[in-house]
């Protein structure tokens, strides 16, 4: 039982240490912690306490409980052992907050985790523990083959994604659109190709051909657009005019922001290194102004524990995606939709916006400095980056100054803003991709400029209708032909 009690005090000091030595983002108590972090804090403190006072106290846990764990049967130890961990690791790993990536937090939880079973354990008799013991062993291994069996077959049934599988870049899927959505066809056809993008299998003679890979999020992705209606797939009809040697392959992914872009430059594109990123970018990354959920979203660190285990469990995959769609909310693709957009009338004014929207900002550089990072990150690898500015239904005017913004996965802020300050707050960040680009000598085209405010083109504020994008495929392949004939990197078939 001391050893029992020894484990428990041990891990509530490490707990207790990493959060005495943390610091919230909004240090409401003595300017260090936040009112959850401090009760925390509070609670782990009165436990160590009572710990320590009953490790001092020889006997007195074990004359008071044994009587009560008598009654236990006897694999409740070997439960208690084998079930909290599993459950604290799951948690671990699905909610990447900053406290669970300190490692004295993480030793002292899981050794936490582990001490009820132990103390229940320690109070049987001699006998019922051996027989615990035994029972808890058998209990770990039959997890172990469960699991394995569970990765055989997820393996064998899910098709593995060539890069790193937080993208949700699986290969050769198909999937059957039955949507109800204005200015989209019903019947279209998602799939993908061999790396998981859409659009065609990549060529053999990939050095041979002109490669464009088309970065952004759900905008880029057309996800309920049939394939040859993507602006992405627009684009390589009208380059193959006058380079038949052309591929594009639409990597879009919902809900990627400029972070999450520069990730998708480190991970899949280093891998097979396109001769043009063409970058659609803006709209994920309004959550700074919008200071919702949107600003402050959980991924899985980049690198790590964490990552390494994800890169190689099919049911750790499983759990995140899981995770990601029930917990989360991120939006799936489905048979059926009918995500219409529908105007609802400010109820209450706005707030008055400052002359420079920058001043929202907690840091006014920091889209500029995620996208001069991709901007490096393409040039180290020899791609030759290409941006465009996003485009919207909402605009500056009469009308949609009177219209609430309901983009419900932004999480919105605390006062309600109108459509035209949405509009205002999106064009301050295509305006700063101009500015950089020119700066930096990078490609950009103003997509926003081109596109016209209506419903024609959009069937929500940002997601384009059939007809949008062919528009967007239209001017943007302009441009592209335009600009590649300048670098040398596109010329006229005879």
């Amino acid at each position: 039982m001391r050893t029992s009690l020894g484990i428990v005090c041990t891990s509530l000091a490490l707990v207790l240490f990493a959060l005495f030595t943390s610091h919230s983002a909004d240090g409401g108590i003595l300017g260090r912690w936040s009112v959850p972090m401090g009760f925390s804090l509070l609670v782990v403190l009165i436990f160590f306490l009572a710990s320590v006072l009953l490790l001092a106290i020889p006997g007195f846990f074990q004359k008071r409980l044994s009587p009560a764990v008598s009654k236990i049967p006897d694999f409740s130890a070997g439960l208690l052992i084998t079930v909290l961990p599993l459950v604290f690791f799951v948690i671990w790993f699905l909610f990447p907050v900053p406290v669970l990536q300190r490692k004295s937090f993480v030793i002292g939880a899981a050794l936490l985790s582990l001490s009820p079973g132990l103390m229940v354990m320690a109070l049987y008799e001699p006998g019922r523990r051996k027989a615990a013991l035994a029972g808890t062993v058998l209990m770990v291994f039959s997890i172990i083959i469960a699991v394995v069996l569970a990765e055989v077959v997820l393996h064998a049934v899910m098709p593995e994604s060539i890069f790193n599988p937080r993208f949700g870049l699986r290969p050769h899927q198909k999937i059957f659109l039955e949507v109800d959505l204005p200015g989209v066809t019903p019947g279209g056809m998602l799939s993908t190709n061999m790396w998981g993008f859409r659009g065609e299998d990549p060529p053999e003679q990939w050095d041979e051909y002109l490669t464009i890979v088309t970065v952004g999020g759900s905008t880029t992705a057309n996800y309920y657009l049939d394939d040859e209606l993507t602006w992405s797939h627009i684009i390589q009809s009208r380059l193959r005019e006058v380079q038949p040697l052309t591929w594009v392959g639409n990597g879009g992914i919902p809900r990627h922001s400029a972070d999450t872009h520069s990730l998708f430059v480190r991970e899949v594109l280093s891998q097979i290194k396109p001769d043009v990123a063409l970058f659609l970018v803006g709209i994920n990354d309004m959550g700074p102004f919008l200071r919702g959920s949107a600003g402050s979203v959980e991924r899985l660190p980049d690198a790590g524990t964490r990552q390494a285990f994800f890169s190689h469990s099919m049911v750790l995959q499983l759990m995140y995606k899981l995770k990601k769609v029930y917990i989360d909310g991120v939006p799936v693709i489905s048979r059926s939709v009918d995500p219409y957009y529908r105007e609802i009338p400010m109820t209450e004014e706005e707030l008055p916006l400052p002359a420079d929207l920058h001043d929202l900002l907690e840091d006014p550089g920091y889209y500029q400095q995620r996208v001069r990072l991709i901007i490096q990150e393409c040039r180290a690898l020899g791609i030759a980056p290409v941006f465009m500015t996003q485009p919207l239904l909402f605009e500056d005017n009469d009308h949609w100054r009177g219209i609430m913004e309901t983009i419900q996965w932004l999480d919105g802020s605390e006062r309600p803003i109108s459509a035209a300050t949405f509009y205002l707050m999106l064009e301050t960040l295509n305006n700063d991709l101009i500015e950089l680009c020119i700066q930096e000598d990078v490609a950009v085209f103003d997509l926003a400029s081109e596109i016209p405010h209506s419903s024609e083109y959009f069937y929500d504020a940002m997601h384009m209708t059939e007809p949008g994008a062919n528009l967007v495929g239209e001017v943007a392949s302009g441009f592209l032909i335009e600009c590649l004939q300048s670098k040398g990197m596109l010329w006229q078939e005879d």
